[in-house]
């Protein structure tokens, strides 16, 4: 295949985050031969807590963006032919702005942030100063990566418009859901450890673990609370919890191809329940991976999740950082298991049937075409009634 019929996953991007995987494959399904330009950078630090975000740190992460910068050039001119779509993902703030100037002569140039440096620095983790010279500084590249992409792909509905009001040409923005990693989808046997509520992730700010820890400690003995994995939030969150006197087990972080078998051990799976605005954006893959897996699922209430899910019908919603509601949640599954299997049954089927793979692949591939003019010559064809 030529590099005509390439499309370039282009910049410092963490290769092995969902949302980017994701998006490799989703490519690759919908026809495309998928290059990488690829330097990594991001990935090196996986729990970016606070002092990765200081001046210090930041100073050093730039001269190093810089040098990878010159080797991104060079992998480009190495190319065998200018690929027509090129593609940043999830972390490419800078890397957009790089190609933009130097990925041509090219057909489009995709940018899928997934989330933007406002919302999760000065939003969500409060480590920059809403209206000082840094959320300006942030506002300010946030706009510009926004533009200087000929398409920009939002996670959800709600997110879109989040950043169109950040910057972003509305007639560029395009909605893309992520939908689940292919580890989610075969069935699993259920074997649930009775009364075990899972929890996993990089507990962020967007989490509201310190919500779990409190609705463990209102539960007390009708629930053992499993949280699985490392971040800037766990050692504030276990002190809450030793304080409140929550029945929490802490355990490290487990490959991705483990997490089926925990979601399959558990009678209860949470998804996130923070406060900030981004939490109410944005559909979290461990709220995807649970709903494709069959598994009983609590999460936050909000736009995002309700444009992809029914609480009361796929999962059970309730109010963010409410930990009395996520405790009374947590207890009707855990007494009523009849219940809780049917919404994992239920949001499973659902997933499955609007979000599957193949679905997304031809989301993308009809997104690419109406949108830049686009079209992968390998694409399959378009099944019939898929909307």
């Amino acid at each position: 295949m030529s590099a005509s019929a390439s499309a370039c996953l282009f910049g410092t991007y963490d290769a092995g985050h969902s949302a980017n995987r994701l998006l490799g494959l989703a490519l690759a399904r919908a026809g495309w031969r998928v290059v990488e330009c690829h330097e990594p950078l991001w990935e090196e630090a996986p729990s970016k807590g606070p002092g990765y975000f200081g001046a210090a740190s930041l100073a050093r992460l730039g001269a190093r963006w810089a040098a990878a910068a010159g080797r991104l050039a060079r992998r480009w001119r190495r190319l065998a032919g200018p690929p027509p779509l090129v593609v940043v993902g999830f972390g490419g703030q800078l890397d957009v702005l790089l190609a933009r100037r130097l990925c041509r002569p090219r057909a489009g140039l995709v940018f899928a942030p997934l989330v933007s440096l406002t919302e999760t620095l000065v939003d969500d983790r409060r480590l920059v100063a809403p209206g000082g010279l840094g959320a300006r500084a942030l506002a300010w590249l946030d706009r510009a990566s926004l533009r200087a992409a000929d398409l920009v792909l939002a996670d959800t509905r709600a997110h879109a418009g989040y950043l169109a009001a950040l910057g972003a040409p509305r007639g560029r923005l395009a909605v893309w859901y992520l939908g689940v990693e292919p580890e989610f989808l075969p069935t699993l046997a259920a074997r649930p450890v009775p009364r075990r509520v899972l929890f996993y992730g990089r507990h962020l700010p967007l989490h509201g673990v310190e919500t779990i820890a409190l609705a463990a400690a209102r539960l007390g003995e009708r629930a053992e609370v499993v949280l699985i994995g490392e971040g800037p939030e766990r050692a504030r969150a276990e002190a809450l919890a030793l304080r409140a006197g929550a029945r929490l087990a802490w355990r490290d972080q487990v490959p991705l191809a483990s997490l089926p078998a925990e979601l399959a051990a558990a009678a209860v799976v949470l998804g996130v329940f923070g406060a900030s605005q981004k939490a109410a954006m944005v559909m979290p893959n461990k709220v995807w991976q649970a709903a494709a897996a069959g598994r009983p699922l609590v999460t936050r209430d909000g736009p995002a999740l309700r444009e992809v899910l029914r609480p009361g019908e796929h999962c059970l919603a309730c109010p963010p950082a409410d930990p009395a509601a996520l405790a009374e949640a947590i207890g009707r599954l855990l007494d009523d298991p009849g219940f809780a299997v049917g919404l994992g049954r239920a949001a499973r089927r659902h997933v499955l049937a609007r979000f599957s793979p193949e679905r997304q692949a031809e989301h993308l591939a009809r997104v690419l075409a109406e949108r830049l003019g686009v079209h992968a010559p390998d694409a399959p064809a378009p099944r019939v009634g898929s909307g």
